[in-house]
């Protein structure tokens, strides 16, 4: 092998001569350069005072920006967004999903050198583990609401099965009526462990329905003591799944195995009881008291449907109209359902089966639109919804992760914006 002596002056010559030959022809630096687009920049976000981590769309605005949404990234925090409309100074964008305070938001064009500098913004939870609660604490029961936002449902925590309210500063409260079998004395057991609906009745009184039975029972939170029997229909077939209460203090019932809606004056224990004929396996309703229309859901004419009904001043309905056809559309059942101010009706789909795919809830527009509420972001095996006082829903979850959560509503009513 021969071995080559290169000089240092001669590594210096051939140095030169390479440097030459690439500025003259495929030289990857320019010191020339100039970028094709500007540098954007954020002026500002709306809503101002934040938004819901990967939900719906925020608008941002500034300038320099591009009208291909493809030509642009937005970042939230490290949590890409998703671009829907775009112009040179507004942004339409469903936020990354990653939620804090003081997230850097940051822009990107394609050709511009630069990112945008970062613009701060809150974005919040949209859901999560209600508060004074952990993944631990299973419902075995859906969630009722008093007039004070306490919420009262039947957890299972530690193998211990309880009456429980929880306030809204989280702190929770046990009534110590017992669980079924646990060997304490009749008048302080509870009957069942679960119900297929709780609702707070007049005086703060708890009633309570068993999907198999006929009867709705009633409890003081607190007490210690057994339910006792409220009401029992007439329908001995009847068994209660769902109830609401309206504005004139009517309980109306829905279930299986009788063909009817069934109305109870709620006045007094074991209130009157008036029966309207409707053909269907009923496992939902939901009242808007806005404009007195009472909305009912399950097993209709072979289809998951939900019809509506006026109710008229002696506290009637009529023939009622088919409102959503569920089961066109989705997988799941009609579980649960409640109605926001503006009439937007929100559906849960039931506990979680394995091997359907299904939305976790769906929202139906007074106009007839309808989409998945919160795709990505909401546990699976949504069964049961109510809401506060506030921004804030309560939705039970039954499945690998069984819990009661907070669903955040929050207030978006802006031009070019939907929400509630």
């Amino acid at each position: 092998m021969k071995s080559m002596n290169i000089s240092f002056s001669q590594i210096v010559i051939i140095t030169a001569v390479l440097i030459l030959s690439c500025k003259d022809s495929i030289s990857v630096y320019n010191p020339d350069y100039e970028s094709s687009r500007p540098q954007p920049a954020i002026s500002s976000i709306s809503p101002a005072n934040g938004y819901l981590a990967g939900v719906d769309s925020v608008i941002i605005s500034g300038t320099n920006f591009a009208t291909q949404s493809d030509s642009l990234t937005v970042n939230f925090g490290g949590s890409p967004g998703v671009v829907l409309s775009a112009s040179k100074t507004e942004l339409v964008v469903r936020p990354g999903t990653t939620w804090g305070d003081d997230l850097d938001v940051r822009v990107s064009v394609r050709g511009a050198e630069f990112f945008s500098d970062a613009f701060q913004y809150d974005l919040f939870q949209p859901f999560g583990v209600y508060p004074g609660l952990t993944v631990d604490d299973a419902p075995t029961s859906p969630v009722a609401i008093d007039g004070q936002n306490n919420i009262y449902s039947i957890i299972t925590t530690n193998n211990v099965t309880r009456y429980r309210r929880i306030s809204p500063d989280g702190t929770v409260t046990t009534d110590t009526v017992r669980a079924p079998g646990d060997g304490a004395p009749t008048n302080v057991t509870m009957r069942f462990e679960a119900y297929s609906d709780i609702e707070v009745g007049p005086g703060g009184i708890l009633l309570m329905s068993q999907q198999n039975i006929r009867a709705i029972f009633q409890k003081t939170f607190g007490d210690g003591l057994r339910e006792t029997v409220w009401v029992a229909s007439s329908a001995a077939s009847f068994k209660i799944r769902d109830m609401v209460f309206d504005n004139n203090g009517f309980l109306w019932v829905v279930g299986f195995d009788s063909d009817n809606i069934h109305r109870f004056n709620a006045a007094s224990p074991g209130g009157s009881e008036t029966i309207f004929p409707f053909a269907g396996q009923l496992s939902s309703v939901a009242f808007h008291s806005a404009t007195n229309e009472l909305f009912v859901g399950g097993s209709i004419d072979g289809s998951q449907e939900i019809w509506k009904f006026t109710i008229d001043g002696s506290g009637n309905i009529g023939a009622g109209e088919l409102y959503f056809d569920f089961g066109s559309n989705y997988n799941g059942t009609v579980s649960s359902m409640v109605l926001a101010s503006n009439g937007e009706l929100l559906i849960t789909t039931g506990p979680e089966v394995s091997g359907v795919e299904k939305p976790n809830i769906v929202r139906v527009f007074p106009n007839g639109n309808h989409q998945e509420l919160y795709p990505g972001m909401l546990k699976p095996g949504a069964y049961s919804i109510t809401w506060r006082d506030d921004r804030y829903a309560v939705v039970a979850i039954q499945g690998d992760e069984t819990s009661i959560n907070f669903l955040d509503m929050y207030d978006r009513t802006r031009s070019g914006i939907f929400g509630f």
